[in-house]
């Protein structure tokens, strides 16, 4: 991501990939900044939210449908 900072990062992919990238997304993120992740399934989000909280997010929206879930952190 070029050491570049970002007020807004977008991932819309698997749970497995997701958990593995998040650090990295992280750090190319301005503090404040937002990160919407969809792509995954309902029983996934206690995974996906117990990392982000690790890496300083956090979670200000939920949406679910059909079992497909969408989050919304701020850093």
């Amino acid at each position: 991501l070029d050491g570049r900072k970002y007020d807004l990062f977008i991932a819309n992919i698997n749970r497995n990939i997701l958990l593995n990238d998040l650090a990295a997304y992280r750090e190319c993120m301005t503090p404040g900044g937002i990160l919407l992740l969809s792509g995954f399934y309902e029983e996934d989000v206690a995974a996906i939210d117990e990392c982000c909280t690790a890496l300083g997010f956090r979670m200000i929206k939920k949406h679910e449908r059909n079992n497909w879930t969408a989050l919304k952190y701020v850093l």
